[in-house]
């Protein structure tokens, strides 16, 4: 309907729901984040999503709910958080696989790990005084032992055979542990979704620009970007997601 308005009503129309503190857009790749996002892993043909730091599921549920209609591998170390996202994954079958209890990182063995009061903040790495201070969630309420591994010594294992296959990475600042443990399986990747920090959050966390140089260095250009987590008291974009392919010749223009 709104596409049939004239330009001048579209205006006063938007206008008038923001002063009451509501905002109008149309529904499309243009204006919701998920669609374009399923949009170009159509465009890419993906047919995995390899869901590192997969909490209750709620990125692959996105995802599937956004009209995804390949399959999802999900990774997630919090035995908790594990367990409930086998039971969410559960009614997909096939389609959606939750592994063992497992943080990725660039070695095999065990870890601490952070559990914060919101799990969504838990980390291999610990959350900075600062962040804490100003989003209460992130304060560490458990640290317990998990079992970690390279992504280089899983590949083999994960049946992908010769799918197209995609990384999401929502690690907490771990991104570069899972990148160096995953050096030989980045080659096989046709992309990757990874939190950009321009703030540091968490005990040694890498910087934007280092990661994204990383992935530039892999043969990974970024083709979208989107607003992540803002500093709830001075509103700072902090960190944005990022969306990065490799190119190929049909799509280098």
């Amino acid at each position: 309907m709104l596409r049939r308005l004239a330009p001048s009503t579209k205006i006063a129309l938007r206008k008038f729901v923001r002063r009451i503190g509501f905002d109008v857009r149309l529904n499309g790749i243009n204006s919701r984040e998920d669609l374009r996002f399923v949009h170009f892993l159509n465009m890419h043909r993906i047919e995995v999503v390899l869901d590192v730091g997969a909490n209750r599921g709620q990125f692959a549920s996105g995802l599937f709910e956004a009209g995804f209609q390949g399959r999802v591998i999900s990774f997630e170390p919090l035995p908790e958080a594990n367990r409930v996202l086998k039971e969410v994954a559960a009614p997909f079958g096939d389609r959606w696989e939750v592994h063992r209890p497992v943080a990725l990182s660039d070695a095999s063995g065990t870890a601490e790990f952070f559990v914060t009061t919101g799990d969504t903040s838990s980390s291999l790495l610990e959350p900075m005084q600062g962040f804490v201070e100003n989003t209460p969630v992130a304060q560490v309420s458990d640290k317990i032992q998990v079992a970690t591994e390279r992504l280089d010594n899983l590949y083999p294992d994960l049946a992908l055979g010769g799918a197209r296959t995609f990384l999401k990475l929502d690690v907490q600042g771990g991104e570069d542990k899972v990148l160096a443990g995953g050096v030989n399986s980045l080659d096989a990747l046709r992309g990757a979704l990874i939190e950009l920090s321009f703030a540091t959050m968490y005990d040694n966390q890498t910087s934007a620009l280092d990661l994204q140089q990383e992935m530039a260095s892999r043969g990974f250009s970024i083709w979208d970007i989107w607003p992540g987590y803002s500093n709830p008291v001075t509103h700072r974009l902090n960190q944005v997601d990022a969306l990065f392919f490799k190119d190929e010749p049909e799509e280098a223009a």
